[in-house]
Formats: structure tokens, sequence, C-alpha cells
């Protein structure tokens, strides 16, 4: 497979950082050579200085050959223009393009197939905000992510202490064995697992479940850990994702929010544009503004500044200063554990979220769906169409020979989802949900792509 990635930003390096573990023939194509220089030391691929939106450099890094096109620069134009460029020269490649204006996203005839030729546009802003919103409609998560329409894969991190320390899964089951709940990912000391029945909890511990909207609230009594649901929340940060979070909030109905912004002018103009926010000019860091606007009382506070080392140290404040919940972003995916480990409640990366995108077209099999999770996207919940050719089908998934590492943890057939357990059979037609980690997937792919007894 030949991908090439235009853009050797933060996004577009974590991109080639993916697509080069995945065994693809990676170009990327940048202006910068500082950066190109710092991607081939550290991968093995190939690099072409020049903009990505030139037929002569495309042809370079040979786009007629291409199987996907990649354009993640800073300029929407240039991602276009790219991407319309690839479409004249390779008809069949998948093209994916950066695209952070709105009026572009809104209108599909301009990037489609009779404009810019771009087969999925992605916003990282868009999907971090997404997954930010999820988390706040689950009290207890550290991490939400939704399975088809149904279900939500939610993760529980254990706090020291817990009650359930040293409780086997299966101890936990019994607990509650009415309970429809599937314990799918286990991430302990920065070690992702599939865990089985025998094996413990510990706090520290951030366990993986697939469970139905209408069970979170029992589940949580499971667990011991307290519903509280986000009623007063505060943003810290009124650019990008924190401007784009309040909007949203706002037109939900959400009644008590404040945004807080540093810049006098920004947040001049910010309260202009909301009705039901109350927006703060001042700094996020500040303890006393902090206290003077009650952080005791706040549901989640919510770190979304530009940059990355004042925004862990807003998140680590309003912790320290008794938010009750603190949601941190970050772009830096060596941070994610470091700020989990100093008591963030969730951490969400754009960048983790945008290789995602990625990772859905870079899988072999007839996948709909990737959405990595864990700590720093060490796991991946894979959703596929069972073809009614593979062995897969017909028989009970206990008797199944799924490699370790590995776990079908929702089927979706007829518009109803279901958890399943070692009786359920996967069905031709049905969309599977499997979780696995990273040294799982391999396998897992083939078992998509051929039939199971082919090994």
């Amino acid at each position: 497979m030949r991908i090439i990635v235009i853009g050797a930003g933060q996004v577009g390096s974590a991109i080639t950082g993916a697509m080069a573990t995945e065994h693809a023939d990676v170009v990327v194509i940048d202006l910068r050579e500082d950066k190109l220089k710092e991607l081939r030391d550290r991968h093995d691929i190939q690099t072409v200085r020049g903009s990505g939106s030139t037929p002569r450099i495309l042809a370079e890094a040979g786009v007629e050959s291409a199987d996907i096109v990649v354009a993640v620069t800073d300029s929407d134009e240039v991602n276009m223009v790219a991407s319309a460029i690839a479409g004249m020269k390779a008809p069949l490649a998948i093209k994916v393009a950066r695209i952070r204006e709105k009026s572009f996203l809104e209108d599909s005839t301009i990037l489609g197939k009779s404009g810019f030729h771009v087969d999925h546009p992605i916003n990282p802003e868009l999907v971090a905000a997404d997954r930010i919103t999820d988390i706040l409609d689950v009290p207890i998560a550290s991490d939400v992510a939704l399975c088809g329409k149904n279900l939500r894969l939610v993760g529980i991190r254990l706090p020291n202490g817990s009650p359930l320390d040293g409780l086997t899964l299966a101890q936990l089951r019994a607990k509650a064995p009415d309970l429809r709940i599937l314990a799918t990912t286990r991430v302990r000391a920065g070690e992702t697992t599939v865990p089985c029945g025998t094996d413990d909890l510990r706090g520290g511990d951030t366990l993986y479940v697939v469970v139905h909207p209408e069970d979170l609230e029992k589940m949580a009594g499971l667990f011991e850990l307290p519903w509280r649901p986000a009623k007063r929340i505060t943003i810290a940060g009124g650019t990008g994702i924190g401007a784009l979070l309040a909007k949203r909030l706002e037109a939900a109905g959400r009644r008590n929010v404040k945004l807080i912004e540093a810049d006098h002018q920004r947040a001049l103009d910010l309260a202009e544009g909301f009705d039901n926010v109350l927006v703060l000019q001042g700094s996020p860091t500040d303890e006393s503004l902090l206290l003077e606007e009650n952080i005791r009382d706040c549901d989640v506070f919510i770190a979304a500044l530009p940059e990355e080392e004042t925004n862990v140290m807003a998140a680590l404040n309003a912790k320290r200063l008794g938010a009750h919940r603190v949601i941190a972003l970050t772009n830096k995916l060596a941070y994610i554990s470091i700020i989990e480990n100093a008591g963030i409640d969730a951490v969400v990366s754009p960048r983790a979220l945008a290789i995602g995108t990625m990772l859905h077209h870079a899988r072999k099999g007839k996948v709909k769906a990737v959405i990595p999770y864990g700590d720093a996207g060490q796991a991946e919940a894979i959703e596929f169409e069972a073809l009614d050719t593979s062995d897969a089908v017909g028989k009970p998934l206990k008797d199944l020979r799924f490699p370790e590492g590995a776990i079908v943890g929702a089927l979706m057939r007829d518009g109803e989802t279901i958890i399943p357990d070692g009786d359920d059979v996967i069905m031709p037609g049905d969309n599977v949900f499997v979780f696995a980690t990273k040294r799982a997937i391999p396998k897992i792919e083939k078992m998509m792509s051929v039939k199971l007894g082919f090994f």
C-alpha cells in the first residue's frame, strides 16, 4: 500500500508514524527540510521537499500509484488542491483532507467528486469536540466512544483504595449478573491487555467496558463510583475547540457554562456571540480567579488552551483547587499517561483521533470504522462487516480461534445491538466490533480478509 502524506506538522507527523508501523510505503511531502529529516530519522519512509499542491511535486512522490493521499497541511486551500490533482492523476486512490473551514464541510458539492475530489474530510478539532461531549455525558468515564448506534465503550479508571481492588472480573460480574456489560481491555502501568475472568482489578487500572447507555448509571453503582451529572462546566481557552465546545453546550441547552479567555479583545468578541455562556477575561491558571468563580462547585473543568504546557498547568491547578472532574486536551501523545497519572480524569488527543480516521482506510478487510483507544491508542475497536464466505460466520464465538489480545465486543444485526457471550453466533451481514491490542491486529486483519482455516 502506497500512502502519500502532504504536511509534516503535528497531525501529518502522527499519521506518518502510525502508517509507517502498518508496513505501508509512505511518502511525506513538505516545504520544511528540517521536518522531513526528523521524520526520515525516525521512520523508514521517503520524503519530497516542496508544495503538495503542485503537479510536479505530487508526480515526484508517485501520486499515480498511490492508494491513499492524505493532505493535512495548515491550509485548507492547499489540501483541497492537492486532493483535486490526486483525483485526476489517481482516480482510484482514497483522498483524505484536513478541512477547518466549516462552510467547506457543510457543502458536499465543493469537496465531493464534482468539486475537489475529497473522499473523506477530517477536522481534528470537530472530532475532539465530539469525544469531549461524549465524555461529559458519562460522569464516571475517563474516555467514551460510540460503538454503532446503541452501545458505548467506556473507560473507567479505578481510584486508589477502590473497594474493588483485588477482585477478579468474574467476581465483579457476579455482583451484578443481570447487568449486560463486557470488559474488552485493561490498561495497567502503560500495558494494554484483553483480560479474562480470572484477571484482577487494582487501583490505577483503566478498564474499558462495552455497555448499553441505559445501563450506565447501574454500572457506576457496580464500580462504586458517584454518578454526578455535568451541570456546572468551566472551559479554559476561547480559541478553537474551547469556543466550539461552548457553542455546542449552549445549543444543547446547558445553562451553567463559563468560558475563560486570557486575551481581552478575544474575550469581548466571544461574549458578543453567546446568550447563555458567561465569558470571563483572565488567566485560567490564576488561582484567585478560579476560587472567585467557585471552582470547588465545578462539575467539569475542561482545559482547552492552545499552549500545551499552560494547558496542563491549568488542568492540574483546577484539580488541586477542587474541580470535581477535569478533562485536558493534548496533542503530545507522550503527555497522556503523565497527565493521567497526575490525577486528571480524562485526556483527549485531537491528533490521536485523526489517526483513527486514517487507520480506517489502511486496515484490511471490509472495515467500516476504526476507533483507537487505551494508553496512547494502544488498542483499537474495529468495526467490520461479516461476509458469508468467512469461517467466522455460523459458529458460536466460544468455538472461534481468536488470537490472544482480541475479543468480539458487540454485534449489530437488523438494527439491534448485541453485547455477545460465548454462545452468540456471527451471522452474514452482521456488523462486528472487535476490540484488539496492537499486537493482535495483524491476525485480526487476516480473519477479516480470509477464512479462519487459512491460518
